[in-house]
């Protein structure tokens, strides 16, 4: 496998992690800024994803309620 399609397979993965469990990526996110580990501005694509999933399912938890109280 070469390098680049390891890093391909990786960011395919996060990418689907921020899909399925967005308030953990972002909280990963968090502490690996906060600890310093990665720069502030690094992940910032994943961070959007994530956001961008939450308001999905905020949506869709939005619109459930208004069908359970009509």
């Amino acid at each position: 496998m070469t390098v680049d399609t390891y890093r391909r397979r990786i960011a395919s993965t996060a990418i689907v992690l921020a899909r399925e469990d967005p308030l953990l990526v972002k909280e990963v996110i968090a502490r690996l800024r906060a600890s310093g580990e990665i720069a502030a501005d690094d992940l910032v694509y994943l961070d959007r994803i994530a956001d961008r999933w939450i308001g999905i399912a905020e949506g869709l938890h939005r619109g459930a309620a208004r069908v359970l109280t009509t």
